[in-house]
């Protein structure tokens, strides 16, 4: 089933996201900036309702559309475009997707 809702990332997207991804676990945030980020996470996500249904179908589509960017400065140029509502909403799942990662790659192994 393709729509909006499933988000399919071709090989190369995918290494750039997780690149991507690896720089922010490291605290290197390429693509956000630091004061907009430090604003939407000074309160907490765990602290809002923003796991919601609503929520999640958005950020769905916002997150498709950013990863079907084709290059960085395009992904920077969509980031600027987005109304403020769509930009929080983004960032939070990003740095939902860090903190994961960060957890992940903590958790003791034998």
């Amino acid at each position: 089933m393709q729509g909006r809702n499933v988000i399919q990332i071709g090989a190369d997207k995918l290494q750039e996201i997780e690149y991507l991804l690896s720089q922010s676990v490291q605290g290197l945030h390429h693509l956000f900036d630091n004061d907009m980020i430090a604003k939407i996470l000074s309160t907490p996500t765990e602290d809002i309702d923003f796991f919601n249904m609503d929520n999640i179908k958005k950020v769905q589509g916002i997150l498709s559309d950013f990863i079907a960017q084709k290059t960085m400065i395009d992904k920077q140029r969509f980031l600027k475009n987005l109304d403020k509502k769509s930009y929080e909403l983004l960032v939070r799942t990003y740095f939902n997707i860090v903190d994961n990662a960060v957890l992940e790659a903590s958790k003791f192994k034998h």
